[in-house]
C-alpha cells in the first residue's frame, strides 16, 4: 500500500481513472492525498493545473471539497462523497455511490446506483441495475434496467425503469414527475398534494386514494388533478399504477448502505498501523540491544573488578593514556604494595572510563583474568 500528499488548490481540478474500486471523499484541508493499494500501480502527473491519477488497483483519493472531480472511468465500484461542485463521471464498471454533494452528470453504472443528498440536479444516461435515491432536488435517469426507489424529492423527476418504479414525496406542491415503467408504478404523497396526473396502464389496473381521490378503475389511462392541480405527473406502467397518501413505501432507504463500506474506512489505516508496528518493532530492537549492553557492561564490569583485584596485589597500574592494557610484574628492588580488600571506586570508574573509551574491551579482561587464574 501507497500513500501519496500534494499540496493543492480548493479550485483545483482533478481527473481520475481506476481499474479497480475508487473512493473519493472531500475533506476540509488544502492537500490531496492518494492512497492504492499496490504502490507501483499508480501514476500521477500535473498538466496546465490539472491533476491527472491513474491508478491499476483498489484506489481512494481524499481531497478539498470543492475541488471539481472528473472520473473518466472505474473498472470496479466508486463512491463520492462531501463534495461542493458538481461531478462528471463516465464509465463505472460496478455499483456508483453518491453521498452530499453539489450534482452530477453520470454516463453509464454497470451495477446499482445509490444517491444521497444531492443540492444540485442529477442526470444519469444508463444504470444496468437499480436506482435508489434520497434527498435530490432534481433527477433524469434515462434507462434503468431494474428498479426504481426515490425519497424526499424536491425538484423535476424523469425516469425510466425496466422494472418497478417507486416515488416517495413529502412535500404537498408536487414537482413536475415523468416516470416510465415496465412493470407497476407506486405514488406515495402527503394527504393535501396537488399536482395533475396523467397515468396510463399496460394492466388496465388504476388505483387512487389521494387528496381526497378515491379511484379504482380498470381501464388503460385516466387524468385528474390532485386537489386544486399543479405541475404535470406524468406516470405509464407496463403494469398498474397506484397513487396513495394512505399508505408508506414497503422500503426503506435508511437501510442502504449509504456509508462507506468499512473496506474504505480502514483503506489506508492499514498504513498507519505498518508504521506503528515497525516503530514497535524498532523500539523494541533498541530496548533489546539497551538491555544486552547493559548485561555486557555489567559482565565487563564485575571481570574488570575481579581483574585489577588480583592486579592490585601484583602492583599492576595501567598508563593512562595507552591505548592497549598491558602489565608489568614489580621487580625485587621494586616496593610490594600492601594487599588491598578490592579495587577502589575511583579504580573502578577507571577502568570503566578505559573500557567506554574503548582502551579496553571485554576480550582483553577476560584474557587477563584467565593469565591471572593460571
Amino acid at each position: 500500500m501507497k500513500q501519496t500528499t500534494i499540496p493543492v488548490k480548493p479550485d483545483a481540478r482533478v481527473v481520475i481513472k481506476c481499474s479497480e474500486d475508487l473512493s473519493v471523499e472531500g475533506i476540509d484541508a488544502a492537500t490531496m492525498i492518494v492512497i492504492v493499494e499496490q504502490g507501483d500501480t499508480l501514476r500521477m502527473k500535473e498538466e496546465n493545473g490539472i491533476f491527472r491519477v491513474v491508478a491499476d488497483s483498489d484506489c481512494r483519493v481524499l481531497l478539498p471539497q470543492s475541488m471539481t472531480v472528473t472520473v473518466e472511468k472505474v473498472g470496479g465500484d466508486a463512491t463520492l462523497s462531501n463534495l461542493k461542485g458538481r461531478m462528471v463521471i463516465g464509465k463505472i464498471g460496478g455499483d456508483l455511490n453518491l453521498h452530499h454533494f453539489g450534482g452530477a452528470s453520470v454516463e453509464s453504472v454497470g451495477g446499482d446506483c445509490m444517491i444521497r443528498s444531492a443540492e444540485g440536479e442529477v442526470e444519469i444516461a444508463r444504470i444496468g441495475e437499480t436506482l435508489t435515491a434520497d434527498g435530490i432536488q432534481a433527477l433524469m435517469a434515462g434507462s434503468v434496467g431494474a428498479d426504481i426507489r426515490l425519497k424526499n424529492i424536491g425538484g423535476k423527476v424523469e425516469v425510466v425503469a425496466g422494472d418497478d418504479v417507486s416515488i416517495h414525496s413529502v412535500i404537498s406542491v408536487l414537482p413536475q414527475i415523468r416516470a416510465r415503467a415496465g412493470s407497476d408504478i407506486c405514488l406515495f404523497v402527503p394527504q393535501d398534494a396537488t399536482g395533475q396526473l396523467e397515468l396510463v396502464s399496460g394492466d388496465e389496473d388504476i388505483t387512487i386514494h389521494a387528496a381526497g381521490q378515491d379511484v379504482e378503475l380498470e381501464k388503460r389511462d385516466f387524468s385528474i388533478p390532485l386537489g386544486e392541480g399543479g405541475a404535470m405527473i406524468s406516470l405509464t406502467a407496463g403494469g398498474s399504477i397506484l397513487v396513495t397518501d394512505q399508505e408508506k413505501p414497503e422500503w426503506d432507504t435508511d437501510k442502504e448502505k449509504w456509508d462507506m463500506e468499512d473496506h474504505w474506512k480502514n483503506f489506508g489505516i492499514e498504513i498507519e498501523q505498518r508504521v506503528k508496528e515497525s516503530l514497535k518493532y524498532a523500539a523494541d530492537s533498541v530496548e533489546k540491544a539497551v538491555r544486552q549492553a547493559e548485561y555486557a557492561g555489567k559482565h565487563a564490569g564485575r571481570q574488570v573488578e575481579r581483574a585489577i583485584h588480583h592486579l592490585n596485589g601484583k602492583g599492576f597500574n595501567p598508563g593512562r593514556h595507552r591505548k592497549a592494557v598491558g602489565f608489568s610484574m614489580g621487580t625485587e628492588s621494586s616496593p610490594v604494595a600492601e594487599p588491598k580488600a578490592g579495587p577502589s571506586d575511583e579504580e573502578r570508574m577507571m577502568v570503566l572510563r578505559m573500557l567506554q573509551e574503548k582502551k579496553i574491551t571485554v576480550e582483553e579482561a577476560e584474557k587477563l583474568l584467565n593469565a591471572l587464574d593460571r
